[in-house]
């Protein structure tokens, strides 16, 4: 049984899990995915938040959302002077990782440039199709309305995504996440 922190309370929750193998240990892939991309960076001298904790959580303006409902600012945050770096990583596909940051960009309220690299892990070519190109038309309509209220692509945020191969090399992904830092100042 897990539990669930409502406004008020923490409500038992049952959760279906997926089957494993007798004595098979559960896989986080995101984790995983994490560990490889801090290794990357660690010669950069850049602190990075990550976790659920209050510390990576941001509300909306006007929203009134209790601390526990506010959204999580990525599975991986990056503070630099002029940017906030974050690394959102899938591995069951959706949407909702990248439109959390619409009213928050919308809202005016933000000092730094926010620049989202949303990870997703690729059994197959086939994988995810459908939330991948739902993830590049949404991306389009949120450049569309930011602009429009003085929120530019890319000079206050910029949404980038990128696939690796479930069990495959993350050079490409440990790549752009450093070429991001280093440039992103």
């Amino acid at each position: 049984m897990r539990w669930l922190a409502s406004p008020d309370k923490l409500v038992p929750v049952v959760v279906a899990e997926p089957p494993h193998e007798p004595g098979q240990k559960h896989v986080s892939h995101e984790a995983e995915l994490l560990t490889v991309l801090l290794e990357s960076i660690a010669d950069l001298g850049v602190a990075s938040v990550h976790g659920q904790d209050a510390a990576n959580r941001f509300g909306v303006n006007g929203w009134e959302l209790p601390p526990l409902q506010q959204f999580q600012y990525g599975d991986l945050r990056i503070e630099l002077a002029a940017t906030t770096l974050i690394v959102e990583a899938e591995s069951a596909g959706g949407v909702g990782n990248l439109v959390k940051y619409w009213p928050l960009l919308r809202s005016g309220t933000l000092a730094k440039r926010l620049v989202v690299l949303h990870v997703y892990m690729l059994g197959s070519d086939a994988d995810y199709i459908a939330h991948r190109k739902l993830w590049s038309f949404l991306v389009d309509r949120m450049t569309e309305d930011l602009t429009a209220n003085g929120v530019g692509r890319p000079e206050r945020w910029d949404a980038q995504l990128i696939t690796y191969r479930k069990g495959g090399s993350l050079g490409e992904v440990t790549a752009l996440l450093r070429k991001t830092v280093m440039g992103s100042g």
